[in-house]
């Protein structure tokens, strides 16, 4: 991963695709898009949540890279008291569990300990996705340093770091690792399905 990305204060990555070749500008997270921390609706009204609706997302359900479903969502009249990140946004955990990241597929509400990036039409979502986990390191380290484990919407807008110049550039890198993040999420369910099959052949032969 990190070829493709520029190090140690360079503004050239090592492997380039064809056709680029400027350097990479360095910026901060609020000028590659809108920054929000999330907010959680009352719990207590049931009227604020439903089994339909916006996406409602905690820590607990980023568990993948991309995300178009969770388990609780918010009603209409939830929505009204939330902070929506629209479709494309990357949502990063930023209390306790410092720098879990995921895309949404859809447009998504999210609780305090998350905050979210809304790409700028300059920038590609995947590409960013893949990136975060560099921020994922600079949070880390941030937090580590305080006496609560959290970085602020502050702290995280003004993260730097480096992006191409082109977002071509940025869709080709995006969708390079989106084909290997699919290929794995293939063989990871290939490999859950004959551990599953091993444990009911386990279960079978030695009673």
């Amino acid at each position: 991963m990190y070829l493709l990305f520029p190090r140690n204060g360079s503004k050239f990555p090592q492997l380039r695709f064809a056709g680029f070749a400027d350097a990479w500008e360095e910026r901060k997270l609020k000028e590659l898009g809108d920054i929000q921390t999330g907010n959680t609706p009352p719990t207590s009204n049931l009227d604020n949540y439903s089994t339909d609706g916006v996406l409602w997302v905690t820590p607990t359900d980023i568990k993948t890279l991309v995300i178009s479903d969770t388990a609780k969502k918010l009603s209409e009249v939830g929505v009204t008291k939330a902070r929506i990140a629209k479709a494309g946004s990357i949502l990063v955990t930023s209390i306790a569990s410092i720098g879990k990241n995921t895309l949404v597929t859809m447009d998504a509400s999210f609780n305090q300990q998350i905050n979210s990036l809304t790409p700028t039409p300059k920038n590609d979502s995947y590409f960013l996705l893949t990136q975060s986990e560099k921020w994922s390191e600079k949070m880390k380290k941030t937090a580590a340093s305080a006496t609560m484990q959290i970085v602020n919407k502050t702290d995280f807008s003004n993260i730097s770091t480096f992006v191409p110049v082109h977002k071509e550039e940025q869709q080709k890198i995006g969708l390079f690792f989106k084909q290997l993040d699919n290929n794995i999420a293939l063989h990871q369910r290939k490999l859950e399905k004959l551990q599953e099959l091993k444990k009911g052949y386990l279960q079978k032969m030695f009673c």
